[in-house]
């Protein structure tokens, strides 16, 4: 195996969705609704089938994706609320950060949730544009059927608005307001795909859906025999189809990495519109396998051969070392426990990149897996 990019560098495309489930999309078995640009996704790239978040709860996924790093080893256990003191902490470096140094373009669309003081937020993470809500849509005075809450700690949560860089702009009122996110941040990322195409981008779109409470547009309200879920699922399927035409219509398709992933598995307290973990047992909140191993497909036409299953251990850990590897870095000043990914990209499939795995859940080790075996400590969740 060997890194020969002296072409020129790829544009990269994370789709992070929130709280699917393994079961969630087609091309890993779900039924009732229909997913056609996310088949198309795994039809003409690699679909991983033993793929795992860093942790199985919001926060800490993320900060493991961003950095490639145990997010116990910087700090950031569970989900933050709005009240917390803490983030990410700015010498971390991120992804984002790796492709400022070679002139990319970047921007967070979506939902960031690694901090809300000003200091933690994305534009001090190395993106160049932020878009979207600072933490879950769940974290708001309102309930899960949209009514204001009164006599419960979420009812001291601040109105959640939509944030553009460090200043938040509309307030989100409604489910109907919630509604509207998918949409938005789609438009908001293919126009940034447009104004991007001659030179070198890193477009991150950490989606709000399908965590509750779940909402959709007039668009695509009804489109699912599974009901809301499924809908939502839907639209997020539509959201892929622009992302992917847009790439196209540009004329950079071929040479841009597209990631689809989720943060972690279901929330399977909400039942049939909460999500599905497969065949795999439990959901968000329990390192078994349905909350923390989660759907992934990634495409590079350039590099990734089509219609492929990868059944090896991968994780979202993985991502930042891999991107890095693309653009020449293999040395980090901090211990990173990701690793490169490139080799499956360029067909070694002998090459076993990661052999283990470590579950932890906030700050507690939960189990450990190499190879085919996965030891499961006593724990409650």
């Amino acid at each position: 195996y060997q890194n020969s990019y002296s072409k020129e560098d790829p544009n990269i495309v994370i789709i992070l969705l929130d709280d699917m489930g393994y079961g969630d999309i087609e091309s890993f078995g779900a039924i009732d609704y229909y997913t056609p640009n996310i088949n198309n996704l795994a039809d003409n790239g690699m679909l991983f089938t033993n793929f795992y978040s860093a942790q199985a709860v919001c926060s800490a996924s993320r900060a493991g994706l961003l950095t490639g790093t145990y997010p116990n080893r910087i700090g950031i256990h569970g989900a933050l609320f709005p009240q917390s003191k803490i983030g990410l902490n700015t010498s971390e470096k991120t992804i984002a950060e790796i492709l400022k140094e070679k002139n990319y373009k970047t921007a967070v669309i979506g939902k960031w949730h690694l901090g809300y003081q000003k200091e933690f937020l994305p534009l001090n993470h190395g993106f160049d544009y932020y878009y979207g809500i600072p933490y879950s849509n769940d974290m708001w005075p309102v309930d899960y059927n949209g009514e204001p809450i009164v006599g419960d700690k979420r009812s001291y949560y601040p109105p959640m608005s939509f944030w553009v860089g460090n200043e938040p702009t509309e307030v989100i009122r409604s489910l109907e307001d919630q509604g509207q996110l998918t949409t938005k941040i789609t438009e908001l990322a293919v126009d940034f795909i447009k104004r991007n195409k001659d030179n070198p981008f890193f477009l991150y779109m950490p989606h709000p859906m399908p965590h509750q409470p779940i909402a959709v547009s007039e668009k695509f309200k009804g489109k699912s025999e599974l009901g809301l879920y499924g809908d939502v699922i839907m639209e997020i399927d539509w959201s892929v189809g622009e992302v992917l035409k847009a790439l196209k219509l540009n004329g950079i398709d071929d040479n841009t990495l597209v990631i689809y992933a989720s943060d972690n598995g279901p929330w399977l307290n909400f039942g049939k519109w909460g999500g599905s973990a497969g065949p795999l047992r439990e959901g968000k909140g329990t390192m078994w396998e349905g909350g923390a191993r989660v759907p992934c497909i990634m495409r590079w036409p350039e590099t990734i051969q089509s219609d492929q299953v990868i059944s090896k251990i991968a994780s979202t850990l993985d991502i930042f070392p891999t991107i890095a590897d693309i653009v020449g870095q293999k040395e980090f000043k901090d211990k990173i426990d990701g690793v490169s990914l490139m080799p499956i990209f360029q067909g070694a499939h002998e090459v076993n990149p990661r052999n283990e795995l470590y579950y932890y859940y906030g700050k507690e080790l939960i189990a450990v897996r190499e190879g085919q075996w996965k030891l499961v400590f006593p724990h409650t969740y």
